[in-house]
């Protein structure tokens, strides 16, 4: 039964929201290294992915509008990771204002949602363009998509705006967005969004991985070599999803339960906290995985780079053969989605 009585504690703890006696010095050195890491190397691997990306929308391709949003997202939780870096290194404790630490709350897990919602956008995106090129045309319009990439935006920021508007972080201590033990409210809360942020979309996406497969084993429209893009694509998609967001959704998912379930809710906290805090870092590696995969990859983005990067104008011209096979065999446009 959740609300156990809490345990014998000192003053200190209770200030600093931490009546479990939960040693917090655990993550102090782990998630101020990787998300060091990921500020450093995922800005500037985003900010080129985005040049590049923005340069193919112009050139009127649908796939790159979702990609930019997906990357912006990444950008956005990129930009937050400097101050959780001071709060972790200080022990959890926030030291610029609860204001600021609901902002940053709401920032970080809007971009998460935003970022899943993208990926299931992109997966419906590509099954629509194999399987039903023809009766969904208009949907795969960069007018379309672009309207479409705000409606997302402002549906998926709202609830987590509302919800931490109305969700009690006050008190005396100093922690920010956590508390132990966690307050029922707020582990009904996450059970919700943990359900809708992952498993639902878990399930969406590997679905249409089937389905996408399927439709391209039957289509004879596309070259092999582009048949095996598309198929990278999606499959890195599922892995993404499961090696970045699996670890913290399925580690949150039996953190909540556990303390819905467990009499001891200190002794359940203290049992995953480490665990849950691994999954969390995890979250910012899709900053260096998202450029990389979705973009890098592709000899269109590479050419368009190599134009006005100097230094990557020597391997521009090695790929300039295989780059205008495609552009003369239809493929770049295939892969990247429709005009308008």
């Amino acid at each position: 039964m959740y609300g156990t009585p809490i345990p014998n504690s000192s003053e200190k703890y209770l200030n600093d929201g931490n009546a479990c006696a939960l040693d917090l010095s655990q993550d102090s050195v782990y998630l101020p290294v990787l998300y060091g890491l990921f500020f450093v190397v995922g800005t500037p691997l985003n900010l080129m992915a985005l040049y590049g990306l923005y340069r193919l929308i112009k050139s009127e391709h649908v796939l790159p509008v979702y990609v930019i949003n997906l990357l912006l997202s990444d950008l956005l939780q990129l930009f937050t990771l400097p101050l959780w870096m001071d709060y972790y290194i200080r022990g959890h404790s926030w030291r610029f204002g609860s204001a600021s630490c609901k902002l940053m709350g709401v920032v970080f897990y809007v971009s998460i949602y935003v970022s899943i919602v993208f990926m299931c956008v992109i997966a419906v995106e590509r099954y629509l363009a194999i399987a039903k090129p023809l009766r969904f045309h208009r949907l795969r319009k960069v007018r379309f998509a672009r309207w479409m990439s705000l409606s997302i935006w402002v549906i998926v920021a709202v609830p987590p705006c509302i919800a931490f508007n109305m969700l009690n972080f006050g008190g005396k201590h100093t922690m920010c967005i956590e508390k132990y033990p966690s307050e029922e409210r707020f582990v009904v809360y996450r059970l919700i969004t943990l359900s809708l942020t992952f498993i639902l979309p878990l399930a969406f996406i590997f679905s249409l991985y089937w389905k996408t497969l399927r439709a391209l084993s039957a289509t004879s429209a596309l070259a092999p070599e582009e048949k095996q893009r598309i198929r990278g694509l999606l499959t890195l998609l599922v892995v993404i999803f499961v090696v970045v967001l699996g670890p913290y959704h399925i580690t949150g998912c039996v953190k909540y339960v556990g303390l819905l379930l467990h009499r001891d809710n200190c002794q359940w906290e203290r049992s995953v906290f480490m665990p849950y805090q691994v999954g969390r870092g995890l979250l910012s590696l899709n900053s260096l995985l998202d450029p990389v995969l979705y973009t890098f990859m592709r000899s269109d983005f590479r050419a368009a780079l190599g134009h006005h990067l100097p230094c990557m104008r020597r391997r521009r011209g090695s790929r300039s053969a295989v780059s205008g096979h495609m552009s003369t065999s239809g493929t770049a446009v295939s892969f990247f989605g429709s005009r308008d």
